[in-house]
């Protein structure tokens, strides 16, 4: 498990993608000084600040790629590159490819999917949503199993520690007052497995999640404004189908991407019912 200095950086770094992210800011805002914030944050994460945050940078300038309205030159100086030139070199390192052939074959995939959807998808405005919420890496099928399972456990541990406290008679953790989020933070066909970041998430009123961060729970707000929705049914491994079919009509309708994570919301749970009757929401954060 991260330990809260390297997490509290691996969240600002992921909300400042498009400021200068020198090291010195990054040990400060963990609360290390420079010279051991390095060698914990490479221990830590498996690779070192300035290439994690170059590494998202490009992953989040391949999503522009979807959108017509930029040029490839745009996109590397809109990442932090000053040239084009370096732009390709980085590009290929982490995809293997060119930025032209990686957009070229995104879009072939998404022609796959076109016709995948239950519904066509809609656009919703979203209030924000204040969230408690668990992060864990790996592909998608294992780490949310591993995330909800903690943040469960963590929510009934401190549920039964409290339950006896009168103080907190006016705070109320029922789950059906709440929204059950998972938060998507990368494309499985862009970004290694091991890298993959979910957050298993429960969204309560603002009340609620401040007590949970008093209490030393991992908070957050997911910005409200404009997403595109869709209905998936079934189990979760079928999710590419819905995933991908909403990446295309969003290219196909030429709306533009939004700088923040998707998310799946769920209506229900295993627990209740059958792998064939789980429903499940996907949102797209667009401009």
């Amino acid at each position: 498990m991260l330990n809260r200095h390297i997490e509290k950086t691996l969240y600002y770094i992921e909300t400042h993608l498009d400021d200068d992210l020198d090291v010195e800011t990054l040990a400060r805002v963990a609360g290390y000084s420079t010279y051991h914030f390095c060698r914990a944050f490479k221990a830590s994460v498996g690779e070192s600040v300035i290439s994690y945050a170059t590494r998202l940078r490009l992953e989040k300038a391949s999503l522009k790629m979807m959108n017509n309205d930029r040029s490839i030159i745009q996109i590397a100086l809109e990442a932090g590159f000053e040239t084009p030139n370096g732009f390709n070199k980085a590009f290929k390192k982490i995809f293997g490819m060119t930025p032209t052939e990686y957009k070229s074959r995104q879009i072939a995939l998404l022609q796959k999917y076109k016709d995948k959807m239950m519904q066509t998808p809609k656009i919703v405005d979203r209030n924000e949503a204040f969230v408690v919420f668990v992060r864990k890496n790996g592909g998608y099928e294992k780490s949310a199993d591993i995330a909800w399972e903690e943040l469960s456990k963590e929510l009934n541990g401190l549920c039964e520690k409290l339950k006896d406290k009168k103080n907190c008679a006016s705070i109320s953790l029922d789950i059906k007052n709440a929204e059950l989020i998972g938060i998507c933070h990368d494309d499985p066909s862009v970004t290694a497995e091991e890298n993959i970041r979910y957050d298993a998430a429960i969204a309560w009123d603002k009340k609620e999640i401040d007590f949970l961060k008093e209490q030393g729970f991992s908070t957050k707000e997911i910005v409200g404004e404009k997403y595109v929705t869709v209905l998936y049914k079934g189990g979760y491994e079928k999710a590419v189908d819905g995933w991908s079919g909403v990446y295309q009509w969003i290219e196909q309708n030429e709306y533009k991407f939004r700088d923040a994570p998707p998310f799946e919301k769920y209506l229900n749970t295993p627990q209740e019912v059958s792998e064939d009757k789980l429903l499940t929401e996907i949102y797209v954060p667009i401009e």
